[in-house]
């Protein structure tokens, strides 16, 4: 059983990083000087319950995808790079696997990298938002 859900887990991965691929690249930072460790912080704490994505501007969106780039969480191709964090155990890869299989399905057609990207972290980050929500109900 966990030898099939390991296969399912690479098969997905192998889909994710050649669908992806054909992202259009351009580089969304503004600038290569490095971003604030406590500006990332405050931004990653304070994210809102049910964003409204229609609602956050493109700039802020190229923002959120330049500090994902900055500390390697994706790739320049739209990839998802997290087996550093799943080699540590930061990240449980097998409960994660479920919810990064329905963001990458959700946003599989979006080409434009800043949208790509900010909708994948958006949604992963609404997942962990209501699971601490559940987490803190009970």
């Amino acid at each position: 059983m966990a030898v099939n859900l390991v296969s399912q887990i690479i098969g997905l991965l192998f889909v994710f990083v050649f669908q992806f691929s054909c992202i259009e690249y351009f580089d969304p930072c503004t600038h290569h000087n490095g971003i604030p460790e406590k500006e990332v912080e405050a931004l990653f704490k304070d994210w809102p319950n049910n964003l409204n994505l229609a609602s956050v501007n493109r700039t802020h969106k190229c923002y959120v995808t330049c500090i994902l780039l900055y500390y390697q969480l994706v790739g320049t191709s739209g990839e998802i790079m997290l087996d550093k964090y799943f080699d540590s155990g930061v990240i449980d890869e097998y409960a994660f696997a479920p919810i990064m299989g329905r963001c990458l399905y959700e946003y599989r057609e979006e080409t434009d990298f800043c949208e790509h990207t900010f909708g994948l972290f958006n949604c992963f980050r609404q997942e962990r938002l209501l699971s601490s929500d559940y987490i803190n109900k009970q």
